[in-house]
């Protein structure tokens, strides 16, 4: 895979991983081979903001390239995705609020904190807000042999004190047969995030985007049937287990299971385009509604 450049523009974005990508075996190795990882870090205060849930609205500008994941197993029904290509400023600067805020995502590839991404995208546009790009390439829920895992990083989450903690995960190891069923996978998500919520900061989950990878059948079933009922869970735990959702599967153009082989959306059937023009632009749009919210914007 490739890693996208840092924008050059965002501001209070920290880079704690630098351009490291994860050692992977089976599937991973495969998967790294298509597209490009990174990471980030960060921290601060929060204004109380209640569950909110966001459905996805149409496209808006953001800036450049995003990179990718890996897989695991279980059952249910499918989706889909797709998109094209983003530039720097597709949402308006926020006025700064009361207080320090600090935002950390944490996820895959498809969260790599660059000027391309949905993550880079909302910290150029956000200049009063700390923000932190904690995802890796290839990362999953947890990776105790390789380290890769947001469990292993969960200390670094915690030094950075954030006011509010995004997450998107599971294209690495949804499907890669990692976790025997959906409700494994389910299980630990919820672990994780409960470990997060004790820091004190609003957590919010993204809906798990479509893939299109013919050529990998075992994990690409796999993840089309456990998508469904992992986002279902996901929005159904709003004001429970977590405090918003940015539900990108309900995005009508990103979100069915054929927007995935859609190479203006999705290059590489994983990861979507690049850019404010492009599927990373949607999603920076979806994400930064939420996000605002939750920080009381």
């Amino acid at each position: 895979m490739r890693h996208g450049q840092e924008a050059a523009n965002a501001v209070h974005v920290r880079f704690p991983y630098g351009r490291q990508g994860a050692k992977m075996t089976g599937v991973s190795m495969l998967l790294l081979a298509l597209c490009a990882c990174g990471g980030g870090g960060g921290g601060g205060p929060a204004t109380t903001a209640a569950p909110v849930t966001v459905v996805p609205a149409a496209s808006t500008p953001v800036p450049t390239p995003t990179p990718s994941p890996t897989p695991s197993p279980v059952s249910a029904a499918p989706e889909q995705t797709a998109a094209p290509t983003p530039s720097p400023t597709s949402v308006a600067p926020i006025s700064a609020g009361p207080g320090p805020l600090t935002v950390v995502s944490e996820g895959d590839s498809i969260s790599l904190m660059w000027a391309g991404a949905h993550t880079g995208l909302y910290a150029a546009a956000h200049p009063s807000v700390t923000y932190y790009g904690n995802a890796r390439g290839g990362a999953r829920i947890s990776d105790t042999g390789g380290g890769n895992g947001l469990v292993q990083r969960l200390p670094t989450l915690v030094g950075e004190k954030p006011t509010v903690v995004t997450l998107l995960i599971g294209a690495n190891d949804l499907g890669d047969g990692q976790y025997p069923s959906t409700q494994a996978w389910l299980d630990a998500l919820w672990s994780y995030v409960a470990a997060v919520k004790a820091t004190g900061a609003k957590v919010a989950v993204g809906t798990i985007l479509p893939i299109c990878m013919p050529s990998m059948p075992d994990y690409d079933n796999r993840h089309k049937t456990r998508r469904p009922v992992v986002n279902a869970a996901i929005r159904a735990a709003v004001g429970t287990k977590i405090d918003a959702v940015y539900d990108l599967a309900a995005d009508p153009v990103m979100g069915p299971d054929a927007a995935a082989c859609d190479k203006t959306l999705f290059k590489d059937g994983l990861h979507p385009t690049e850019g404010a023009d492009g599927g990373q632009g949607r999603i920076a749009a979806i994400y930064t509604r939420v996000v605002d919210k939750l920080l009381g914007y």
